[in-house]
């Protein structure tokens, strides 16, 4: 093809697209019937020169939703002002400048053009390098462009690059190296920038944090990245944070260097190691979060995400998490979407772990080494949607366990040991689930599961997909058989006799071993007993939950009225109790309110004021939730606002319904404090539970 009016597509009105690469065409003259393309691809032909008259057409033309794609055509001039007038939605001119001369002759020459996006640059396999000179880009200053992609150059120490990019919104590097710019003043309405796949070791962010508009910003890809430390909490405008596919090792996320302010969307996924030590308290507004498949410490250990009120999308996947505290995901009341593969749950928190998740609707556990699972394990997800257990150890699927799944469309329970499925099971996969995927299963064909047999072949006549890979492994003659093939002839009363058989041969045993297995059960339950008890003491008899700024009260008042009278009370306070080297996380919650019987809130302006506070207030009220292990106890120092316990909706609420006690400094007022203080704390030593 060596022209596009050689073309016979005028007849068609609808026509789009249309990909004429790789051709002999030599002059960029767009016939007026191809003016309503969205996309034309003329990559790889032969144009080596753009005339003015081969655009003049376009000039009063609406072609502001045409693609031009003019890459891999060795164009070594183009006219002056041949572009002007002309607006395009993206000219793409990658790999057509074979010098950096050509380059900065041509972008001189497309001023007046406007356009939504402009791409120049080279191919990483290009046989020509183009290196970046001072001015390069001047040409920018004659364009109307929004969005710049720059792609293979080489840059060397600039202090112009730029100078004409006052109204670009968006700019992409990639394969490109920028650390040897320098320190200059940028004045830039700039929103979005991206770095990917360069060469550098840091990131530039003197540069990043001079763009004092940006909201979106994309540093991905560029594997000899390995930290950051440079801040960027200048960037309060900054909604979208991706710093995914880097190998950065960060000891401390999120506080100092990283803002929180607007933030909507962080990742961090596939770097090397993130250290999870702030919890997340400058960041309300985080919708998605994404950690997956890089390490990660503290999740699972620490209820860390407890301020996280907005999140609705947490990804964890390949992270190798243990998750071993009830609370692993307290706060995340709005979570929609929960993605865990190749993480591993403690069996005794699988019953609770997901309770406060009543928003969820999607969520992934594969490979997480699931050998069973409780009852009570998804009774509060009513708006699931979708359940992965795939790749996991399951031997069967209780009923029970999906009885609350009412929204529950489509589930997966591939390559897990199940061996058929009971009737109730079949029952409830039965009623409204859209898709659930059995494949990779080792199947018994037996007579025992005839009915779950015969439910097989009568889906598979609907949707013979469904059993494509649902096949026998037991019994050895069926094996590798397809179950919808199966179809057995099962007499029941040889059944019956063969099962009346083995409940008698269990009995037998039963009563041969009757002696020996009754005291084994008496050892184990008194061995049992005793790791409890030692397991519940309490050091302290209450932990004290107070603002730093109200430190002299406790010095002065509570410790010397406590500690020091008859009876004497042992106090937890964290300047003096609290081990030095450990987590504050790890001391809060197992130094302080696991090892206490009650938690003293002294509540105070101060105390509304504190992030601090608030978090162990919640900490506590969950903890006493979870286990019914610590109560709580009020204390009104000094007056608090109505506008304060408006923020803390939690605080109100239990205060409207428990009684507290409120300091006085009337010497007969502080009387009938302390007395009723130490009646509070003498009661809960008798029996540890919530006052």
């Amino acid at each position: 093809l060596a022209s596009l009016s050689e073309l016979q597509v005028g007849h068609f009105p609808s026509l789009q697209e249309l990909n004429a690469a790789k051709n002999c065409i030599d002059l960029l003259h767009i016939p007026s019937f191809l003016f309503k393309l969205h996309v034309l691809d003329l990559r790889a032909n032969c144009i080596t020169k753009i005339n003015k008259e081969d655009l003049d057409n376009l000039r009063d033309a609406n072609t502001s939703n045409l693609s031009l794609i003019l890459s891999h055509n060795s164009i070594n001039s183009i006219d002056a002002g041949a572009f002007r007038f002309v607006t395009l939605q993206l000219l793409h001119l990658r790999g057509c400048f074979s010098h950096e001369d050509i380059m900065k002759a041509s972008l001189n020459a497309i001023s007046g053009l406007r356009v939504q996006k402009l791409l120049i640059g080279q191919y990483r396999n290009s046989p020509t390098n183009v290196h970046f000179q001072e001015n390069l880009l001047e040409g920018l200053c004659g364009l109307e462009v929004e969005e710049l992609t720059i792609t293979g150059l080489y840059i060397r120490s600039t202090n112009t690059f730029f100078d004409c990019m006052e109204n670009i919104t968006s700019l992409r590097f990639i394969h490109t190296n920028l650390y040897q710019f320098s320190h200059e003043s940028i004045a830039s309405n700039m929103q979005k920038f991206e770095l990917k796949n360069s060469a550098i070791v840091k990131t530039p962010f003197y540069i990043i944090s001079e763009l004092k508009h940006l909201k979106e910003l994309r540093v991905t890809n560029n594997k000899r990245l390995t930290n950051i430390d440079y801040s960027l909490q200048t960037l309060d405008k900054l909604e979208f944070l991706d710093l995914s596919n880097n190998n950065i090792m960060m000891q401390s996320c999120c506080d100092e260097s990283i803002p929180g302010k607007s933030l909507k969307h962080l990742n961090f996924s596939y770097n090397s190691y993130i250290g999870l030590r702030s919890y997340f308290l400058n960041m309300p507004h985080l919708l998605s979060l994404d950690l997956s498949h890089s390490k990660v410490d503290s999740v699972g250990q620490f209820p860390i995400f407890m301020t996280l009120y907005n999140l609705n999308y947490l990804d964890l996947s390949y992270t190798s998490c243990h998750f071993v505290i009830h609370c692993s995901f307290c706060g995340l009341f709005n979570l929609v979407d929960l993605r865990v593969p190749h993480t591993t749950f403690a069996p005794d928190i699988l019953a609770s772990v997901f309770q406060n998740l009543s928003s969820l609707r999607l969520l992934d556990m594969e490979s997480c080494g699931l050998e069973s699972l409780p009852n009570e394990m998804f009774g509060h997800l009513k708006r699931l949607q979708v359940l992965n257990l795939s790749k996991n150890k399951l031997m069967e699927l209780p009923a029970s366990v999906l009885l609350s799944l009412f929204a529950l469309q489509h589930l997966n329970i591939r390559s897990n040991n199940i061996q058929g499925l009971s009737n109730d099971t079949i029952q409830v996969l039965s009623k409204s689930l859209e898709k659930v995927d059995l494949s990779g299963n080792p199947y018994d064909c037996s007579c025992t599961q005839e009915q779950f047999l015969t439910w097989v072949r009568e889906l598979s006549i609907k949707n013979p997909n469904f059993s494509s890979h649902l096949e026998c492994k037991t019994p050895e003659h069926l094996q590798g058989s397809l179950l919808r093939d199966v179809n057995l002839k099962c007499s029941w009363t040889l059944i019956y006799i063969t099962m009346l058989l083995s409940v008698v041969i269990v009995v037998l045993l039963l009563l041969v071993y009757h002696f020996y297995l009754k005291n084994s059960f008496l050892y184990l339950c008194f061995c049992h007993r005793g790791y409890k008890k030692s397991a519940t003491e309490k050091t302290y008899d209450a932990f004290v939950i107070h603002s730093s700024l109200d430190e002299e009260w406790v010095r002065e008042e509570l410790l010397p009225e406590l500690e020091g009278g008859d009876p004497s009370f042992q106090l937890c306070v964290h300047y003096r109790n609290f081990e030095a080297g450990k987590l504050i996380l790890e001391n809060i919650f197992y130094n302080g309110i696991c090892c206490s019987r009650n938690a003293l809130v002294l509540l105070s302006p101060n105390f509304m004021e504190s992030k601090w506070c608030s978090f162990e207030f919640r900490l506590a009220l969950f903890w006493r939730f979870l286990e019914d292990e610590c109560g709580i106890i009020l204390i009104l120092l000094e007056p608090i606002r109505e506008d304060q316990l408006k923020h803390m909706y939690v605080l109100k609420k239990y205060l409207s319904s428990k009684t507290y006690l409120k300091w006085d400094k009337n010497d007969k007022e502080k009387e009938v404090f302390w007395k009723r203080l130490r009646k509070a704390l003498t009661q809960s030593r008798k029996v540890d539970v919530p006052l």
